[in-house]
């Protein structure tokens, strides 16, 4: 128990809830996911965790699978406390502390309780334990992968969007969703409030953006979809002050001795429409800048922000 709470609490800033032993009903305890490191917020998941120590007791790897360890718990065990786990309203894991290697710091593993992977084919009383599963630092992301992408989303700011606020295309012989589009993006051009970030900055809302949603080789269907967000992507843009940053940035020296950087930042908010079911909107820019790194240069550093994209999450991969 111990061995757990350290690495929750010190490492992963998270929280641990320990149950007491008569009323833990197969379940010794609960992470509370936290995301963040100078003030760690709660994601809303919670991973319940059943947590076995002993390398001589429980620990009794199988010839026939050499790439896991195995715990064995015997058959009456597991199918008193699997109905258990099965039920529990979010992942279920078990934590194994083997201190007969180092009782001060002892080596731990987990495993997902409520895959059908995690029991022996060939001994109902044994739980496997892929060797590569320790229960580190990086497990963290792992258990938040377990928990979901929901309580991820309990997290975002809440944008409610009203008609004025939206695309709604004209239906007729002569209209296009296309003109319609671009007249809307027209307007979020040449509106210099709705492009101020409370974060960024002044956003630019021109060619780039449009030309990278409607280019040639993306599909139909993600143009259009694109084109029915871009009253959430204005209203992000103004509202959203959280910003992502999206893989490396690249990084060109240039002749004054100054850099030109290049990277992508995301915003992401849940997005209510007034037509349709709400659905998590990301809002993807394209950031140039040039930096110059000589504490004694006498110029600005200089930077520009493009709105570059936008596309719902969870929905499959659609491409920005």
């Amino acid at each position: 128990m111990n061995a757990v709470s350290r690495m929750v609490e010190n490492l992963w800033e998270s929280g641990w809830q320990e149950y007491s032993a008569s009323n833990d009903d197969a379940i010794d305890g609960v992470i509370l996911m936290r995301r963040g490191s100078a003030k760690p917020t709660d994601t809303g998941g919670v991973v319940f965790v059943q947590v076995k120590c002993g390398g001589n007791g429980y620990r009794q790897d199988q010839k026939q699978y050499p790439e896991h360890i195995g715990i064995a718990l015997g058959v009456g065990y597991i199918e008193v406390h699997r109905p258990r786990w099965m039920r529990v309203p979010g992942p279920a894991v078990l934590v194994f502390v083997d201190d007969s290697a180092d009782r001060m710091n002892p080596p731990a593993w987990w495993v997902d309780l409520k895959d059908e992977c995690s029991y022996s084919p060939t001994n109902r009383g044994m739980i496997l334990i892929p060797k590569e599963q320790r229960f580190a630092h990086h497990t963290k992301g792992d258990f938040h992968r377990l928990c979901g992408s929901q309580t991820q989303d309990r997290t975002l700011n809440t944008i409610e969007l009203n008609r004025t606020e939206t695309l709604i295309p004209n239906l007729g012989r002569t209209e296009s969703i296309r003109n319609d589009a671009w007249e809307f993006y027209k307007v979020w051009r040449s509106d210099s409030r709705s492009r101020l970030n409370p974060t960024l900055g002044e956003i630019l809302v021109n060619r780039v953006g449009w030309k990278h949603i409607t280019r040639r080789g993306r599909l139909p269907e993600r143009i259009v979809q694109s084109w029915m967000l871009l009253g959430a992507a204005k209203q992000i843009v103004a509202q959203e002050p959280k910003v992502l940053n999206f893989g490396r940035a690249s990084i060109h020296d240039l002749e004054d001795g100054s850099k030109l950087v290049n990277d992508y930042l995301g915003l992401r908010s849940k997005i209510i429409f007034p037509y349709r079911h709400h659905a998590v909107v990301q809002v993807v820019l394209k950031r140039t800048r040039i930096i110059h790194p000589s504490p004694s240069w006498q110029g600005t550093d200089r930077q520009k922000i493009w709105f570059y994209s936008v596309y719902e999450l969870r929905r499959g991969s659609l491409g920005i």
